[in-house]
């Protein structure tokens, strides 16, 4: 099997799987209780909160665990646009479907919302979104890498811009980053991650809130995690967490490896079928994204299911749905949309053959050409 849908998902870790085993079989205390299994559990919980707040280098009590990215990014943004005087807000046209979710409801209950636009490779127009910041910008949310073509957002920059915007938060989704690239802390009020993209277990996420900046609670419960996020911790999911964050902070000087596979794989599909189209930037973070002329996506991906090639159609989250919204805002032909796969790398593809997956993918879009001519 050669598994090259990591965006989707990522296949845990030996070591995160027993971890979690241990903390359900062995520590099974509730982190709230006073007694000695209670405070085993709480001892775990903080230990896995280090390591995931060492993965993006800021303080512990920073890290607040949810259930996911989709929660960390509803917490993000309606926790600071809660009672909120001022109604603009500001995100790009590209970003992750739980984000877009969450502006379009607040454009529906009245927020001005201004989407920035992107390049053909997905890069945000820092320009346009320059002219766009206003005294009243509330919140300003920006991916750091789409989900869908690997593209690298310019957080850095960004951030640069919003020093002269001290009241304005700004919120990145960093679900396909961390772990993969190192993101620009400087002027990030609060950041979205999740563990099953980096071999963690799923249903486990966290969120980065800069301490001194003020939040509302829209989930206050019963006063865990810091009172932001109520619940009790689901602890064997979070010690899983944090097992994999501290496997991801070694592994990440030696990303260039999966990079590298990425980039030859792409070479040799446009190499072996020159009429396609590579939609991911060369710098796209182990994800290629790439159209092919008169072929239906799904057949493609069924067939080389068949040779134990599993990749996917788009984000996971929408490749059910018809619309492309990413491929629309690259400004793609729309011709080749339904034609649009994704490959997407992890841990685990460093032994693979670029040029064999190439050879079969190229062999199985004639055939699909072929039967559709």
């Amino acid at each position: 099997m050669i598994y090259l849908d990591n965006s989707s998902t990522t296949k845990p870790y030996p070591s995160v799987v027993e971890a979690c085993r241990w903390a359900l079989e062995e520590n099974f205390g509730n982190p709230s209780s006073l007694h000695r299994l209670g405070l085993q559990a709480e001892k775990a919980v903080k230990e896995a909160r280090e390591n995931v707040a060492a993965l993006i280098n800021v303080s512990p009590e920073e890290i607040v665990f949810t259930s996911g990215g989709t929660e960390g990014n509803y917490l993000a943004i309606r926790s600071v646009v809660e009672g909120s005087k001022d109604k603009h807000i500001i995100t790009s046209v590209v970003e992750h479907p739980s984000v877009m979710a969450v502006f379009e409801a607040l454009e529906a209950a009245g927020w001005e919302v201004d989407y920035i636009p992107v390049d053909k490779t997905g890069h945000v127009d820092v320009d346009v979104l320059k002219e766009s910041l206003r005294k009243d910008t509330v919140l300003v949310s920006i991916m750091a890498v789409n989900n869908e073509l690997g593209t690298n957002q310019p957080i850095s920059e960004i951030g640069k811009l919003l020093k002269d915007h001290p009241k304005t938060y700004f919120h990145v989704d960093a679900v396909q980053a961390v772990g993969k690239v190192a993101v620009d802390m400087t002027r990030v009020d609060l950041l979205t991650m999740s563990a099953h993209k980096i071999h963690g277990p799923k249903g486990i996420g966290a969120l980065y809130v800069r301490r001194g900046r003020k939040f509302e609670s829209i989930m206050p419960g019963g006063g865990q995690e810091r009172g932001f996020r109520g619940g009790t911790e689901n602890v064997p999911a979070i010690v899983g967490f944090g097992e994999a964050a501290k496997i991801a902070l070694k592994k990440m000087p030696e990303i260039g490896i999966l990079k590298a596979k990425r980039d030859e794989l792409a070479a040799e599909i446009k190499r072996l079928v020159p009429d396609c189209t590579i939609n991911s930037p060369a710098e796209s973070v182990l994800i290629l994204n790439v159209s092919f002329p008169n072929i239906k996506a799904e057949v493609l991906l069924h067939a080389l299911e068949e040779e134990g090639i599993y990749v996917s159609t788009g984000s996971a989250c929408s490749s059910r749905k018809k619309a492309h919204p990413v491929l629309v805002a690259i400004g793609l032909d729309e011709k080749l949309h339904d034609g649009t796969i994704r490959f997407s790398l992890g841990w685990g593809n460093e032994d693979i053959d670029p040029g064999y997956i190439a050879k079969v993918t190229a062999e199985k879009v004639r055939e699909i050409q072929l039967l559709l001519k």
